[in-house]
């Protein structure tokens, strides 16, 4: 008998900023987010709302793209700029991480990416589960995937859940109606990202830690109650075929103008932080259709693996 698969609702980003993380809160208290990503390098060592991450999944969201490091700017300085911030994109970090600079760069990742992991782990309760993803899913990098698996096994770090952010094209290209709706940039990152899967899948697969399928990249920054209605069932029935879990990936921490980014210097990103398009998304995780249908599915998926327990 094929199971419910369990809906992950997940926003990513908690710990941007105060006001992000207000809104996020919003989330959980009021709508059917049911589990979050912490920044490493945010506003996390102001936030009064830790209780949180003791209550829901909270995921290390790896970050070398946007913010300061955790480690000193001279000894991570091929990830940073003068002033201490991330200056690559995805895309610089890939490009990087083939050039003749890999070897410095892959030693600097490992620094400042085992400064996050314990920077988030220390706010976690004692003995919680560790879920770990990425801003911007950089950890999909080989050179950047490999040296996280190498601080997980150095460090003995029970990563319970790993994010594999690679969609499956064929509901989107089942849904007729939404072709007109389709970003080309969303199409390219999920065919870059199923690409560098390629060389991890095997590292991964013999790790023994546990993913999800994914939702979330070809609508990202759109994530409209619309579209994910329509877009669930193709997910869901996939889902149980395959007898695994699901994530749906939101950013609902959206920025107003006026209020303070995490990152001064990456400009391009701050058009995205302000979009209607994230306030859309934190609108869906209110809404009434939706918050219904999750809340639904997954007190079936709760109460088949309670009876499947005894």
């Amino acid at each position: 008998m094929r199971r419910t698969p369990y809906i992950f609702v997940h926003a990513d980003d908690y710990g941007m900023t105060p006001a992000s993380c207000k809104r996020i809160e919003q989330c959980l208290k009021h709508g059917c987010l049911n589990s979050i990503s912490i920044m490493p390098n945010g506003c996390l060592q102001k936030s009064s709302e830790r209780e949180i991450m003791g209550e829901i999944p909270c995921a290390i969201h790896l970050n070398l793209v946007e913010g300061q490091s955790l480690v000193s700017p001279e000894e991570v300085d091929l990830l940073v700029s003068p002033e201490g911030y991330m200056q690559h994109s995805f895309f610089g970090l890939l490009m990087l991480s083939i050039s003749p600079k890999r070897k410095r760069l892959k030693e600097q990742v490992y620094q400042e990416l085992k400064a996050q992991i314990h920077t988030v782990m220390e706010y976690l309760p004692e003995n919680s589960p560790v879920f770990i993803d990425s801003h911007q899913h950089t950890h999909m990098i080989p050179m950047i995937f490999q040296t996280m698996m190498r601080i997980i096994q150095e460090e003995q770090i029970q990563v319970q859940y790993m994010r594999v952010p690679v969609e499956p094209i064929l509901p989107f290209l089942q849904e007729f109606s939404l072709y007109h709706t389709y970003r080309p940039i969303n199409l390219v990152k999920n065919m870059v990202l199923r690409f560098l899967w390629l060389f991890n899948k095997k590292q991964f697969q013999n790790s023994g830690i546990k993913t999800a399928l994914f939702c979330g990249i070809i609508f990202s920054g759109n994530m409209d109650e619309k579209r994910v209605l329509k877009i669930f069932p193709k997910f869901y029935n996939i889902a149980r075929r395959k007898g695994c879990n699901l994530e749906f990936l939101f950013h609902p921490g959206y920025i107003e103008k006026g209020e303070e980014f995490l990152d001064p210097y990456k400009k391009d990103f701050h058009s995205f932080y302000l979009s209607n398009g994230r306030k859309e998304e934190y609108m869906t995780l209110h809404s009434r259709k939706w918050c219904a249908l999750m809340k639904k599915v997954n007190r079936k998926a709760d109460y088949e693996g309670k009876k499947s327990r005894k």
